[in-house]
Protein backbone atom coordinates (compact mmCIF):
# COMPACT_ATOMS: atom_id res chain seq x y z
CA UNK A 1 0.00 0.00 0.00
CA UNK A 2 2.82 2.49 0.96
CA UNK A 3 4.40 1.74 -2.70
CA UNK A 4 1.00 2.44 -3.85
CA UNK A 5 0.42 5.40 -2.42
CA UNK A 6 3.90 6.91 -3.92
CA UNK A 7 3.66 5.58 -7.17
CA UNK A 8 0.03 7.20 -7.67
CA UNK A 9 1.27 10.82 -5.90
CA UNK A 10 4.48 10.31 -8.34
CA UNK A 11 6.11 10.43 -5.04
CA UNK A 12 4.94 13.76 -3.56
CA UNK A 13 3.36 12.20 -0.76
CA UNK A 14 5.52 9.75 1.00
CA UNK A 15 3.52 9.08 4.70
CA UNK A 16 5.03 7.19 7.56
CA UNK A 17 3.84 4.38 8.04
CA UNK A 18 3.02 4.21 11.37
CA UNK A 19 0.62 6.92 10.27
CA UNK A 20 -0.98 5.00 8.15
CA UNK A 21 -1.37 1.70 9.88
CA UNK A 22 -2.81 4.46 12.70
CA UNK A 23 -5.44 5.65 9.97
CA UNK A 24 -5.98 2.22 9.08
CA UNK A 25 -7.09 1.08 12.23
CA UNK A 26 -9.07 4.20 13.26
CA UNK A 27 -11.06 3.28 9.95
CA UNK A 28 -11.50 -0.43 11.74
CA UNK A 29 -13.03 1.20 14.62
CA UNK A 30 -15.45 3.13 12.38
CA UNK A 31 -16.15 0.50 10.16
CA UNK A 32 -14.76 1.75 7.06
CA UNK A 33 -11.97 -1.62 6.61
CA UNK A 34 -12.42 -5.00 8.04
CA UNK A 35 -9.08 -6.24 8.58
CA UNK A 36 -7.53 -9.78 8.18
CA UNK A 37 -4.21 -11.86 8.88
CA UNK A 38 -2.91 -13.60 5.58
CA UNK A 39 -0.65 -16.12 6.56
CA UNK A 40 2.28 -17.04 4.58
CA UNK A 41 4.52 -20.51 4.03
CA UNK A 42 7.46 -18.24 3.30
CA UNK A 43 8.14 -14.56 4.59
CA UNK A 44 6.22 -13.03 7.33
CA UNK A 45 2.22 -12.69 7.35
CA UNK A 46 0.82 -9.70 6.75
CA UNK A 47 -2.32 -7.79 8.00
CA UNK A 48 -5.09 -7.51 4.32
CA UNK A 49 -7.51 -5.15 4.50
CA UNK A 50 -10.97 -4.48 2.63
CA UNK A 51 -13.14 -1.54 2.18
CA UNK A 52 -16.68 -2.00 3.44
CA UNK A 53 -19.82 -0.79 2.01
CA UNK A 54 -19.74 2.02 5.18
CA UNK A 55 -16.33 2.84 4.03
CA UNK A 56 -17.05 2.75 -0.21
CA UNK A 57 -19.82 5.24 1.35
CA UNK A 58 -17.77 7.17 3.02
CA UNK A 59 -15.31 7.62 0.14
CA UNK A 60 -17.43 8.72 -2.34
CA UNK A 61 -18.92 10.98 -0.42
CA UNK A 62 -15.01 12.20 0.65
CA UNK A 63 -14.20 12.34 -2.88
CA UNK A 64 -16.97 14.64 -3.79
CA UNK A 65 -16.22 17.27 -1.02
CA UNK A 66 -12.26 17.34 -2.43
CA UNK A 67 -13.64 17.69 -6.15
CA UNK A 68 -16.28 20.71 -4.33
CA UNK A 69 -12.76 22.30 -3.09
CA UNK A 70 -10.55 21.71 -5.88
CA UNK A 71 -13.04 23.72 -8.13
CA UNK A 72 -13.47 26.17 -5.48
CA UNK A 73 -9.03 26.39 -5.62
CA UNK A 74 -9.34 26.30 -9.40
CA UNK A 75 -11.47 29.39 -9.79
CA UNK A 76 -9.69 31.51 -7.29
CA UNK A 77 -6.59 30.48 -9.35
CA UNK A 78 -8.20 31.88 -12.64
CA UNK A 79 -9.17 34.81 -11.01
CA UNK A 80 -5.61 35.72 -9.56
CA UNK A 81 -3.90 34.57 -13.07
CA UNK A 82 -6.96 36.95 -14.62
CA UNK A 83 -6.24 39.90 -12.08
CA UNK A 84 -2.56 39.94 -10.71
CA UNK A 85 -0.60 37.75 -13.09
CA UNK A 86 -0.04 40.07 -15.76
CA UNK A 87 0.23 43.25 -13.58
CA UNK A 88 3.40 41.42 -11.77
CA UNK A 89 4.84 40.22 -15.00
CA UNK A 90 4.92 43.60 -15.83
CA UNK A 91 5.89 45.26 -13.31
CA UNK A 92 2.60 47.26 -12.35
CA UNK A 93 2.90 45.02 -8.44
Amino acid sequence: MMDELERITSEKYIPEPGAVYTMLRRMEERGFVTSEWERKETGADRRVYTLTEAGVKALKEGLKTVKRRRQLMDGLVQFYDAHFTEKEEGGDA
